[in-house]
């Protein structure tokens, strides 16, 4: 048989080839070197937290157990296109049945709360006249049959009458509950009632209604789950609380951009809660205080949450003395006693306190900021205080020349540093990364680390150390899951920061108002679920080992990013991988120092395309797949491939 020379020429062409991508192959083999009696430092067990503020509702209509969406009647009418709207406070309409008919109006004499409340009038004919409250930017309310629902409403009236609560379908058309309340005095009342539907409805709402002439002017309005709904009898959803739980948050904070607001003062958050009063907020101008700095607090030490409460940097410095002894003073005292008045007897343990968010930290800053440390010391030098801080987009080189940040020196954190090490206590400095997308570079969170070294530079024995209190993005994908999963192994590296926070613990469903739609749990009025990011909080938190052990990669493969943890005892090794890339990576994994008793790991692993999530109708599309694999380990060498866009955790014991 004759060989075409083209053809015996384009097999040496392919054969060669193939042999130069065997070995390029090769040469780029992806190896995860692990030195497990290596220990580098400990880790932090709070790295794995989440911030909540009102930014997207995360309270109200999120966590706090209240069911109604205005509940001081502050927002003004909504606007109807073409014809004059009614007279009902912005987040209620008007109940109108049979041949009723009658009058609204938004009443600024004599305001039970804020500058205004509702008024309803029936005037003539059969059936029932008033308005009706559907919850969340009306996302209807969920009500579970058979089941107790505590409530009450605040009124008066001229003449006595009687007004009714129910709850009812979305529509009207069928009633589950109904009670009636006496009005009977024109100065304001309190109503309590308890309304146990006879059905169950994931998008009902609640009324108030008169059935016969008359006038009642309605000052606020609560409605929420008997304890059977409730975490541990606080207003806490307990759907809710168990999710963050589940999620394995080790530690909240409690602030943001919120707390940057004048009415946004913690006097205004103690007391009655439909006592305290609205304000203006940043992300919704109708705010209320029903829950606010001491809920969270009870709320976290109910759960075994660690915390950090954060204040406006604007409180006086008395009014922050104040809150030490509402805090941590004994109950005979002047503000524990209003403590305990609160439901909370005992003292918070209040390890924590943040003054601001993302500030400009420059002599201003300054000026309020020892006045309110030294009143906090006064009263409780074992307090760390927290600088909320900013972002920091650039390398700090010279702190004094400082690029990509808030302020363009570091000057401020000098003179706090040196308030600190006169005082001889410590400060920490709260700074924020992006996690938008996986990136190869992290600007911020480079940032971040160069901002920590600056500070060393400057300190002059001063005790201090930085923590990250908000990962941001505007998207809570998998993208968002493996940025977050990069970051952490980056901050678990470094061995330096103790405390942790992705921001926007919460997200109602479908009711984002901003561009920050990142939330790690979801929530509807009837189910809660976690986002992608969230399954990376629960899979760091649940995997956690208290031991940082020397880990590296090596080869071409730069999507790889690996940390390992052991525990005291020597006993476990879990590796963590992190796969940024599109393609799946086959690595080749050296242990030593280490040897498992157990021919089986545990695996958990996170995979799913980059934008990615989980819906109400498909909460489980990207969730973690755990499974045994039959490790093989000989002379601690074996291999795994690790998914594209994914967080693998291996368990070794």
């Amino acid at each position: 048989m004759k060989l075409n020379p083209l053809t015996l020429l384009s097999s040496i062409v392919i054969l060669l080839t193939a042999c130069a991508a065997l070995n390029r192959t090769q040469a780029e083999e992806t190896v995860i070197q692990v030195q497990a009696d290596q220990v580098l430092h400990p880790v932090s067990r709070f790295l794995t937290g989440a911030c909540i503020e009102d930014a997207n509702h995360e309270i109200y209509g999120g966590i706090y157990s209240q069911m109604i969406f205005g509940e001081s009647f502050q927002e003004p009418p909504p606007a109807v296109k073409g014809s004059k709207s009614p007279e009902i406070s912005g987040m209620w309409r008007a109940v109108g049945r049979g041949t009723a008919t009658g009058q609204f109006a938004l009443i600024f004499q004599r305001p039970f709360a804020g500058k205004q409340s509702q008024q309803l009038s029936f005037v003539s004919g059969d059936g029932q006249w008033g308005i009706e409250n559907q919850g969340l930017n009306r996302w209807g309310m969920s009500s579970v049959a058979g089941k107790p629902y505590e409530g009450y409403v605040w009124a008066r009236a001229e003449k006595p009458t009687t007004l009714f609560a129910t709850l009812e379908s979305r529509d009207g058309s069928r009633v589950y509950a109904e009670t009636p309340l006496v009005v009977s005095s024109n100065d304001w009342q309190r109503l309590d009632f308890t309304l146990t539907p006879s059905a169950a409805d994931k998008a009902g709402r609640f009324a108030l209604t008169l059935k016969q002439p008359g006038t009642v002017t309605l000052g606020h309005a609560y409605l929420q789950p008997g304890a059977w709904g409730r975490f541990k009898g606080l207003p806490v959803r307990r759907d809710v609380a168990e999710g963050l739980i589940n999620q394995g948050v080790t530690l909240l904070r409690y602030g943001g951009s919120m707390v940057n607001c004048a009415g946004y003062k913690w006097k205004n958050m103690v007391g009655p809660r439909d006592r305290r009063p609205p304000y203006t907020g940043l992300w919704y101008r109708y705010s209320s205080n029903g829950w606010g700095i001491p809920d969270f607090m009870s709320f976290c030490e109910a759960a075994g949450f660690e915390y950090v409460p954060d204040f406006d940097i604007d409180e006086t410095p008395q009014d922050m003395a104040d809150f030490i002894q509402y805090a941590k003073g004994s109950a005979d005292s002047a503000w524990g006693r209003k403590r305990a008045a609160d439901g909370h007897p005992s003292p918070y343990k209040l390890p924590f306190i943040e003054l601001g968010n993302e500030e400009r930290v420059d002599e201003k800053y300054f000026a309020k900021f020892k006045p309110i440390a030294e009143a906090i010391w006064a009263m409780d030098p074992e307090i760390i205080l927290v600088v909320g801080d900013h972002f920091y987009q650039k390398p700090i080189v010279d702190p004094y020349h400082v690029a990509g940040g808030s302020v363009t020196t570091l000057a401020g954190q000098k003179q706090i540093l040196d308030l600190a090490k006169s005082h001889d206590r410590e400060v920490w400095f709260d700074v924020h990364v992006d996690t938008e997308r996986p990136v190869k570079s992290n600007a911020s969170l480079d940032g971040m680390f160069s901002f920590f070294n600056a500070l060393d530079k400057i300190a002059d024995g001063a005790k201090h150390k930085v923590v990250v209190f908000e990962y941001n993005a505007h998207n809570h994908a998998v993208k968002r899951a493996v940025a977050n999963a990069i970051a952490t192994h980056a901050i678990e590296r470094d061995g330096r920061l103790p405390l942790v926070c992705s921001a926007t613990g919460l997200q109602p469903d479908g009711q984002n108002d901003n561009g920050w739609d990142q939330g790690l749990l979801f929530l509807t009025p009837s189910q809660v679920w976690l986002q992608p990011p969230g399954y990376v909080t629960q899979m760091f938190s649940r995997n956690y080992l208290p031991q940082l052990v020397k880990s590296e990669v090596s080869g071409a493969q730069s999507n790889l990013s690996v940390s390992a943890n052991r525990s005291a005892d020597g006993k476990t090794l879990v590796l963590q991988a992190v796969n940024s890339g599109d393609q799946a990576v086959a690595a080749q994994i050296n242990l030593s120092g280490f040897v498992p008793t157990r021919a089986q790991a545990k695996v958990t692993e996170l995979a799913g395309p980059m934008d990615a999530v989980n819906t109400a109708e498909k909460m489980d599309n990207v969730v973690p797949k755990e499974s045994d694999w039959t490790h093989g380990l000989k002379e601690g060498k074996t291999s795994y491939a690790f998914p594209p866009h994914s967080l693998t955790v291996l368990r070794f014991e």
